[in-house]
Formats: C-alpha cells, sequence, structure tokens
C-alpha cells in the first residue's frame, strides 16, 4: 500500500510547541469531526500528551447523522476514553466541556486543595487535525471572536490564549496531522471533509471514493441531490456523467467537462448538500 507523506513545517513546529507547554497544562481537548470521528484522529496527540487527562471532543456534530455519533462515543467509553459530542457553530459547547472537565479533573483540584493552593482555572490545550473547528470551539466557548477560523486546512499557524469564562483557560494550537497516511482509506475520508489540502490526492479519487460511499449508504440522498434516474445509479463513471449532463457540465464538443464537475460534487461534499451524513460508523475505519 502507497503511504502518503504530509506534514508542513508549521505542524513539525506545532509539535515542538505542545511538547514545550504541556508541563502547564492541566487538560487536553481533542477535537474531531464528528462526520469522521476515528479518522480524524490523530495517534500524535496521545503520543505527545501521555499522562494528561483528555477529553475527546467530536465536533460539527450538526453536520453528522446523530445515531452514528452517539455509536462511536459509546465506542471510546468503552476503551475507558472520555468523549462528548458538540455544535460549535450554533451550539453552546461549553457546560458540557466543564461537566467532563471537572470528572476528569476531580482528583487535581482535591491534590492541590490538601495542599492549601486557593482554587483557579483549569488550563486546557485545545488540539486535532486541521479543519476539525478549534478556532470555531474556541471562540464559542469564549463568547469572542479572537481565534481566527476559514475553512481551509492550516488556518491556524500560532497559538491563542483566551479565558472561557471564570473557570477555564483555553490554548488553541495549529491543527497537527501525523506525518504519512499508512491507510488510503483514512486519507480519503480526510480529503472529502477538506483536512487535508487538495494537492494531496486527486480529485477525481477523492470524488470517486464519496460518490461509491454515497452509493452504499446514502443512495437516495445522491438521487435527489442531481436528480438521477435509477438507472444512472449503476457505478461511478454513469453516475458523475449523468450528474455532468444534469447539471451542463458539458464541453463545446459535447463532451463531459470532467474538471468541472469534479469541483461541483466536492463542493457538495464540503458543504453538506447531502444532508447530515457520518461517513464512518456503518464500518468502522481507523484507529481510537
Amino acid at each position: 500500500m502507497a503511504t502518503i507523506q504530509w506534514f508542513p513545517g508549521h505542524m513539525a513546529k506545532a509539535r515542538r510547541e505542545v511538547e514545550t507547554i504541556l508541563p502547564l497544562i492541566d487538560i487536553v481537548y481533542e477535537l474531531r469531526d464528528a462526520r469522521i470521528p476515528f479518522a480524524s484522529s490523530n495517534p500524535l496527540i496521545e503520543e505527545i500528551t501521555s499522562g494528561k487527562p483528555r477529553l475527546v471532543v467530536l465536533n460539527k456534530a450538526d453536520l453528522a447523522d446523530e445515531r452514528l455519533t452517539q455509536k462511536a462515543i459509546e465506542q471510546l467509553r468503552q476503551k475507558n476514553i472520555a468523549a462528548i459530542s458538540v455544535n460549535s457553530l450554533t451550539g453552546n459547547p461549553l457546560a458540557p466541556v466543564m461537566t467532563q472537565t471537572r470528572i476528569l479533573l476531580q482528583s487535581l483540584v482535591e491534590k492541590e486543595a490538601r495542599r492549601g493552593m486557593k482554587p483557579r482555572p483549569f488550563r486546557g490545550l485545545v488540539l486535532g487535525i486541521p479543519n476539525v473547528g478549534k478556532s470555531q470551539f474556541i471562540n464559542r466557548l469564549a463568547k469572542k471572536v479572537k481565534a481566527k477560523t476559514g475553512d481551509r486546512p492550516g488556518i491556524t499557524k500560532w497559538q491563542t490564549y483566551l479565558r472561557a469564562g471564570k473557570d477555564l483557560e483555553l490554548i488553541d494550537n495549529p491543527g497537527i496531522l501525523w506525518p504519512r497516511f499508512d491507510d488510503l482509506h483514512v486519507g480519503k475520508l480526510l480529503a472529502l471533509v477538506g483536512s487535508i489540502k487538495d494537492e494531496v490526492f486527486p480529485k477525481d479519487e477523492v470524488v470517486g471514493f464519496g460518490i461509491a460511499f454515497l452509493l452504499e449508504h446514502y443512495p437516495d440522498r445522491l438521487q435527489a441531490r442531481y436528480r438521477l434516474e435509477q438507472a444512472d445509479l449503476t457505478d461511478q463513471v454513469t453516475i458523475i456523467n449523468a450528474i455532468a449532463r444534469n447539471r451542463g457540465c458539458i464541453l463545446r464538443q459535447g463532451e463531459i467537462d470532467h474538471d468541472r464537475v469534479m469541483g461541483l460534487i466536492l463542493h457538495d461534499f464540503r458543504n453538506q448538500m447531502f444532508g447530515n451524513i457520518s461517513y464512518e460508523g456503518h464500518e468502522i475505519h481507523g484507529s481510537i
């Protein structure tokens, strides 16, 4: 199996910064994309934060299949990994985050109290791969817009310090991917939701992968989105050609404009045009 190398310089720098600041941190919030709760995990996070309490936060829960999100949380908890799901776009994640934080840090609070230390805000480090909504999560907790947000992987290039209420201080950190993908399935899931740059995988591979997934698990949504006939739902090529015709992605010579139709379909995947969809849980892939 081919291995995809992917470790830009600022990500290596981010890892060094995490290791430097970790002694000052009480808890690590590992953000993942609720649509791909296993593929969006990063083995490096568990490795470099070993020994620190960790809460896995499945963000973008409003975009995912609620039933499969709950299934993922249950699987994580069975492995003694604390996990919750949140919607950082319109929801209020502070309450569930603080509830779990107090549970995970109860022994620390008791230890500091025995030493005669006064209560203080917890210090949390927010980590995750690119484009899982870390800055949005922090902004929602802090009720301010100070952490830079965007829909492009790698938009945060420096650490940002913010206060979330009176009981929590947060540190944002650039998204960190592991140095390579040994599992191309995981890589394509990341590409489909926009967590890695488009240059890593050919666009037609990612689109074909997504179409095959919809055909297997959500054929009705695929058919409705592009007004496909039942006869069109035979294979990836037939489906993509039908979408191109229905959306007018045709060159002057009558040939399919592949670049245009691929871009259109990929845009639809990344902008949730097929409704609430989880890409894992039907058949679990990746590591927890």
